[in-house]
């Protein structure tokens, strides 16, 4: 990627802190902690794209404004490798002993990432590369970090033009690299190459209207640093920017990604690669931050399934109405600015106090996306702004989702806003911590905790039957342990359709073909995402009784939800130790 390269050459300029020791060894003499770490933070977001959505004044962290690039492939190199080496792995210098608690976890954070780099084998980056993809693909995530990206200043206007400009050369590297990964055994499946061609024509459809050229005047409405003649021009300049240079590059996509159709090797998960299953399982290790092996990982679900299924067959002995009880519950009734606002009132007593109180703007996705994009997403705010967060539902899939699950929006709203993703970024943005923790983020922290924040909700309803918001817990627990369970079949023990058929007809003996097909596609386009939100989660409630049953009375939940958030985005492993070494010793 464009990113690793420049860190590279920007490693060039630190020869001259390099000195020879015994033995022909080489080391780096990084100086005092804070001063190493900062020169690391600066090297973590040396792109534009970074800087505009991670701060408001970059100025006051002694950073300027760098030239707009794309994220493109590459392929690593062992020299690349070695100057990355050398520099992160300057970290051991560190007598980690020595450190305080916020020098130690921004120790085990650089650490874990050089730990993850150097775990890739030769051969492993074509694996690794999914720069298109249906919906976590770079092309899918572009409309919205264009909609959402800041204008600070009108160099963040100029640059954001730079972006549009910048899409139709990186498009075509992306073409070239997966026609490269064809010709190497790496071939993109037919089913992701159709769903993203689809995505580009989608997006082409009415280009008159597009969303991107609506939003663009209220965007630099209130602009006190523009004339009216600027702001005119400005809106002229974006619709021809958007029909132009950004259509450009989906037009590009769309009429030559068919050239890889038919060349793929493998249609099934990872495993049907020879390094397959070596990449899951160093994959699973970087996104839920757990260093385990994955068939120890298999029989924690297994036991998981076996446990939640056996208590809600005693809950159908207890009621035997309960699941048509529970499919007819609507927890309650209210718009997702009342949802976020309940869950305000209900935090106290349960989770810390927050430093502040931001404003909150629910959004909807543009109709164009919607078949393409997440159900709901938090939009992680800049580390100096204090003042506005925001929220992005997807109405179809709302409307979709809340056919089957009457309290989706409940949940949805619980897992992204508070005590969700929205809170737990609130909450650490307000303390006092080496910036690296709040640039460096372990996903399976994440997204785990926001998991777990979704089904702690269910604790926030008063007046209704405890085994009702029982039932409803344990089948949101199922449905994602089966998740976790069938992803694990597909891309490290090799399942292919009639192996996944088999597994799901046990839950239901009704499933149609074409709800195993999706599921299959799914899960082999995006290794690892249920385990990133639910074995997460599973760890993160297991935490939870076991603190709770080691305290007895003496438990307190504030306490228990403090020590976890005060970590802040590390590796699960690491928080398991530290919340223990806090609340039990």
């Amino acid at each position: 990627m464009k990113r690793v390269k420049k860190t590279i050459v920007w490693l060039l300029l630190l020869c001259s802190l390099v000195f020879f020791t015994g033995c022909g060894k080489i080391r780096i003499n990084p100086g005092p902690f804070d001063e190493y770490t900062a020169s690391i933070f600066k090297t973590l977001v040396n792109d534009e794209m970074s800087l505009n959505f991670l701060f408001e004044d970059r100025t006051t962290f002694g950073l300027d404004y760098v030239e707009p690039s794309l994220p493109t492939p590459s392929t690593s190199s062992e020299f690349g490798r070695l100057l990355i080496n050398l520099y992160f792995g300057s970290m051991s210098y560190y007598n980690y002993d020595e450190l305080n608690d916020d020098e130690q976890i921004t120790y085990l954070l650089v650490k874990d990432l050089l730990e993850n780099y150097n775990a890739k084998k030769p051969g492993m980056d074509y694996l690794a590369s999914d720069y298109l993809g249906s919906y976590l693909g770079y092309q899918a995530q572009l409309p919205l970090l264009l909609a959402e990206y800041h204008f600070w200043t009108l160099k963040d206007i100029e640059n954001y033009f730079a972006y549009m400009d910048l899409v139709e050369e990186t498009f075509k590297a992306y073409v070239d690299f997966e026609i490269e990964k064809a010709n190497n055994g790496f071939g993109m499946p037919d089913f992701v190459i159709d769903k993203v061609i689809a995505q580009c024509e989608t997006f082409l459809s009415d280009l008159d209207n597009h969303f991107l050229i609506q939003i663009f005047p209220s965007k630099i409405e209130n602009l006190v640093f523009l004339t009216e003649d600027q702001k005119a021009a400005l809106i002229q300049t974006n619709e021809e920017k958007v029909k132009e240079s950004l259509a450009k590059g989906y037009e590009y996509i769309k009429e030559n990604l068919g050239q890889v159709r038919g060349l793929a090797t493998n249609n099934l998960g990872l495993a049907h690669y020879e390094l397959g299953k070596d990449y899951y399982t160093l994959l699973f290790k970087d996104e839920t931050g757990y260093d385990i092996p994955i068939e120890e990982a298999i029989a924690y679900i297994d036991q998981i399934i076996s446990d939640r299924i056996a208590r809600i067959i005693e809950l159908y002995r207890i009621n035997p109405n309960i699941g048509e009880e529970a499919d007819e519950l609507k927890l309650m009734e209210s718009t997702p600015e009342g949802y976020l606002a309940f869950f305000q009132e209900k935090l106290a007593g349960h989770f810390p106090i927050l430093p502040y109180s931001p404003e909150i703007e629910v959004k909807y996705i543009s109709p164009v996306m919607e078949d393409f994009f997440s159900p709901a997403a938090y939009m992680i705010s800049p580390i100096d702004s204090m003042a506005k967060e925001s929220i992005y539902l997807n109405n179809k899939k709302v409307i979709q989702y809340e056919t089957t699950d009457k309290n989706y929006l409940y949940t949805t709203l619980a897992h992204e806003g508070f005590p969700g993703h929205l809170y737990q970024n609130i909450y650490f943005k307000g303390q006092e911590t080496n910036p690296i923790r709040k640039v460096l983020k372990s996903s399976g922290y994440v997204e785990g905790w926001a998991t777990y924040a979704q089904m702690y909700s269910y604790q926030f309803i008063d007046g209704v039957d405890p085994l009702l918001l029982e039932f409803l817990k344990l089948n949101d627990e199922l449905n994602g342990a089966i998740n976790c369970r069938i992803e694990m079949g597909i891309n490290y023990e090799g399942w292919d359709f009639q192996a996944l058929k088999d597994y799901l007809i046990e839950f239901n003996p009704n499933i149609k073909d074409e709800n195993v097909q999706k599921a299959l596609e799914q899960l082999i386009e995006v290794p690892t995402n249920p385990q990133i939100y639910y074995f997460t989660y599973f760890k993160l409630a297991d935490l939870y009784e076991e603190i709770k049953t080691a305290l007895g009375t003496a438990f307190d939940p504030v306490t228990f939800h403090q020590a976890i958030l005060d970590c802040g985005p590390l590796p699960l492993r690491y928080v398991e130790e530290r919340v223990r070494k806090a609340l039990l010793n």
